[in-house]
């Protein structure tokens, strides 16, 4: 075999393929290479990692909103919504100048906003309760809490219709407020059984007034003014000239009764006789009536007289005696409190405020027991004669008489009704 070229005599194993010459200056390049690589590795690792940016919305005004349960308390709503207990304890006392938060009901909206998600950057803080009234508090500096009442419209309201059932019935059938079912069968307990007497046919008609927000709901209470019963054989009217004033009675014309209710909007939940005693058991005698409604309702004066008992009595609680004269009085017992002002000794009027419904005494739940006694004798509050008559009507509950007929539609049978 012939020999090989002079050129490969230089490859050997591991032999570089540069020329010497160029070997030591190419080794240098990329062992520099090899080092610069490193370095920077070196130097990135050693600086400050750069913060990922917040998301757009994390820094955002946030706003919560929650319903009132059945056991629930503010406190627990917002300890529940991770609001810190130092903010929830200042947040109630702010609270408390303006409102009790014991008044919070199942139904009550809290609505709140903070500044971001932290729920202890809170800004507002509003309670939605009764009637459309919010409770606001502001958390800019010192937190400050201010009631703010919606604007309400009066509305006059009547309406005329026919009794073919029961009035609840009736009333509900034409959008009137059913509680004055209840309120309208106390006030004429005296002249007329509405469960007897009511045959069928009997025209009702009723004036009133009530207070509308403007989502169009209504607020508060409403307010009777004037309301006539037609029977055949008489005509019942009663006229309310105030609000929170007494009522009265009229039957043909001629003023009869000049009386307020101990409480307006309320069940009649025990009448007087005998009864099983809802806490003691058995059958004990009843020596009242009681109303049942929540504790703070306000309680009336039912007739003119002096307050001859302003304290607690066993088994009554929170009690207020008054004497109307000719040995007849009246008792208000298990209240939770005493109207302002109202000692032993003063004198009221029928309609005046003397105290508020409780559950002082001996009590299943808050209710009011009204009690009429006659020479020491409790006798039944719904006897026309239990109590006597003391003022007649004035000018203006007859000029109030004749406006309600008037409106109302009402033509007298008779001349010299108003006697």
């Amino acid at each position: 075999m012939g020999a090989l070229p002079a050129s490969s005599t230089s490859m050997k194993t591991g032999a570089s393929p540069f020329p010497k010459s160029a070997e030591p200056s190419v080794e240098r390049s990329f062992c520099q290479m090899i080092r610069s690589a490193f370095l920077i590795l070196a130097v990135a690792s050693l600086a400050p990692l750069q913060a990922v940016a917040d998301p757009p919305t994390a820094h955002l005004p946030m706003a919560f909103e929650a319903i009132i349960a059945a056991g629930d308390t503010l406190d627990s709503v917002l300890g529940h919504a991770g609001v810190p207990p130092t903010i929830r304890a200042e947040a109630a006392l702010a609270l408390s100048g303006v409102y009790d938060l014991t008044d919070l009901r199942p139904g009550h909206r809290i609505e709140w906003t903070a500044a971001s998600a932290d729920p202890a950057s809170l800004t507002r803080l509003s309670l939605f309760v009764e009637d459309g009234v919010e409770i606001a508090l502001t958390f800019d500096g010192l937190i400050a809490a201010q009631r703010l009442d919606p604007p309400v419209r009066v509305m006059h309201r009547s309406e005329t219709l026919t009794l073919n059932g029961t009035l609840y019935d009736a009333l509900t059938a034409r959008n009137a407020p059913e509680r004055f079912a209840v309120d309208l069968t106390a006030l004429l307990a005296g002249q007329v059984d509405f469960r007897r007497d009511l045959k069928g046919g009997e025209t009702f008609a009723l004036v009133w007034q009530e207070d509308q927000l403007p989502d169009g709901t209504i607020a508060g209470e409403p307010r009777l003014s004037y309301a006539r019963l037609e029977l055949t054989d008489r005509v019942l009217e009663l006229v309310a000239t105030e609000a929170a004033g007494p009522i009265i009675v009229f039957e043909d014309g001629e003023a009869v009764q000049r009386s307020a209710a101990p409480i307006l909007g309320a069940r009649l939940s025990s009448v007087f006789g005998r009864r099983n005693h809802p806490v003691l058991g058995g059958v004990r005698m009843h020596t009242g009536i009681d109303y049942a409604a929540p504790v703070g309702t306000e309680v009336s004066a039912t007739g003119a007289g002096r307050v001859t008992f302003a304290g607690t009595i066993r088994g009554y609680g929170t009690t207020i005696d008054i004497d109307h004269g000719g040995g007849v009085v009246t008792r208000y017992a298990h209240l939770s409190e005493i109207a302002e002002g109202v000692r032993e000794g003063m004198r009221v009027k029928a309609g005046d405020e003397i105290g508020a419904v409780g559950a002082t005494g001996l009590v299943s739940g808050p209710n009011l027991h009204y009690e009429v006694r006659v020479d020491g004798r409790p006798v039944d509050p719904k006897d026309q004669d239990a109590l006597p008559e003391q003022e007649i009507a004035s000018a203006d509950d007859l000029n109030a008489l004749a406006t309600w007929r008037s409106e109302t539609g009402f033509i007298s049978g008779t001349d010299g009704e108003r006697g």
